[in-house]
């Protein structure tokens, strides 16, 4: 699965909203791509202790839950 990741990333986008996330997730399913959602808080200025939750989007050529879905398939048309 790591490989597949490797190989067939398009793009990685950087978002603060969960609005653009929201966005960038339904085109990417309109789209049939593959993506990865991950997000990790930052501060938005060092001397302050606050801090901002952000999100990384990754859009990979194809998905990897449809290739895993496929696969029993193949097989089951193989063996009958």
């Amino acid at each position: 699965m790591t490989d597949v990741y490797e190989t067939d990333l398009i793009a990685t986008h950087y978002l603060t909203s969960i609005d653009d996330v929201t966005e960038h997730l339904r085109a990417a399913s309109r789209l049939g791509l593959g993506v990865r959602v991950r997000s990790y808080l930052e501060a938005d200025d060092p001397e302050d202790e606050t801090l901002s939750e952000h999100w990384e989007v990754e859009l990979y050529a194809s998905s990897p839950v449809q290739e895993e879905d496929a696969e029993p398939s193949e097989e089951a048309a193989a063996a009958g």
